[in-house]
């Protein structure tokens, strides 16, 4: 049974009495220990000291080695382990953000900013467009909106696909052709 990943990368200072310092990174924690990266060779069995920012000095034991990888198993009661555990996955899940999508297309502020906006059951209500391109739109609005909740902006079938403070940002269902995207256009 393969036991549950968390990516965090923090930087550390490792030595101990027979070599000087190094630096590494972490890469990620699991049941098994924590995984570093460094360029300083070293082998299993070694005993280390770790500083490693936010989660603070640490003795540990190499359990294995692969190139420049290598995983440390931290010396400590269980309660020292369970709270580190707490501090890693808190700080892994603070990294994985996820990321926004690349954008292929341009956006642009159209001179006409107001739409009206139509909901499947028929409910119209306006919208302030702040910005728009070929695949999507930016909207204030002033009505909750469901992710995923079909939406009609002008005669334009939209997806919600995001929320903002106010407003959401939503995906055509059938993108606009790029030349279509100008500031004098209309929806």
């Amino acid at each position: 049974m393969t036991s549950q990943r968390h990516m965090v990368v923090l930087p550390a200072l490792c030595w101990n009495i027979r070599r000087p310092d190094f630096y590494a990174v972490t890469a990620d924690v699991t049941a098994e220990g924590i995984r570093l990266r460094s360029s300083a060779r070293l082998a299993a069995g070694e005993d280390l000291t770790c500083s490693i920012r936010h989660i603070g000095q640490l003795e540990v034991r190499i359990t294995e080695v692969s190139g420049q990888d290598f995983v440390v198993w931290v010396r400590g009661g269980r309660a020292t382990l369970n709270g580190l555990a707490r501090q890693f996955v808190t700080l892994a899940r603070a990294q994985n953000f996820s990321l926004e999508p690349i954008r292929g297309h341009r956006r642009i502020v159209p001179a006409q900013k107001t739409v009206v906006i139509t909901l499947e059951s028929g409910v119209t209500f306006p919208g302030h467009v702040l910005n728009v391109s070929a695949s999507g739109i930016a909207l204030l609005v002033d009505q909750a909106l469901e992710l995923g909740e079909t939406i009609w902006v002008g005669s334009r079938a939209a997806r919600v696909a995001r929320h903002y403070e106010h407003g959401i940002g939503a995906a055509f269902l059938e993108p606009l052709e790029p030349d279509a995207v100008h500031a004098a256009m209309t929806l």
